[in-house]
């Protein structure tokens, strides 16, 4: 259990003082070979306190929190990595009787392939997209290194001729 405290001047007046009591929701898979369902079981909230995300690393993170009394507040935080397989752009979720189903399709086709097409971008171009990304960090990273390599060379071949003795002629 975590507890966070309210750190104004006044705290028995502040809305803000409240304590946490971290839960961890019971999780269960059904896994077939259209889609995968994991259903979170959440008794006592209702789906304005529960919220789901997926972020750009294929992570699907669950969230939520409910007042018990006055000060006492519940909540947990959960995160999934989502299976390659997965179409993320087009996962699902419903909430009903104390549930949370989040239904995650799974792709049969090949990677090269354009599967589901969400705001114009299909999924598979979300993932050659985020791959070109990292190749052109790749390629600043490349440029950089190769920067100071010059910089340090420069500066060993000035140190090496500065270093040898000047021969002066009469």
């Amino acid at each position: 259990m975590e507890t966070k405290y309210c750190t104004c001047s006044q705290p028995n007046y502040c809305a803000c003082a409240r304590v946490y009591e971290d839960f961890e929701p019971y999780c269960k898979w059904h896994r077939g070979e259209e889609r995968d369902i994991l259903e979170v079981h959440l008794q006592d909230f209702n789906k304005e306190q529960v919220k789901a995300q997926i972020n750009n690393l294929g992570a699907l993170k669950i969230f939520g929190e409910r007042p018990v009394k006055e000060t006492r507040w519940s909540r947990f935080n959960k995160e999934i990595k989502v299976d390659k397989k997965c179409k993320t752009c087009a996962i699902q979720a419903k909430f009903g009787n104390g549930v949370l189903s989040v239904i995650m399709p799974k792709t049969g086709f090949k990677p090269t392939e354009n599967v589901i097409i969400l705001n114009g971008i299909c999924c598979n171009d979300l993932v050659i997209e985020r791959s070109f990304l990292n190749l052109n960090l790749g390629k600043k990273m490349a440029v950089k290194v190769l920067a100071v390599a010059v910089v340090v060379a420069f500066g060993a071949y000035a140190t090496y001729k500065c270093n040898q003795p000047c021969l002066v002629e009469n």
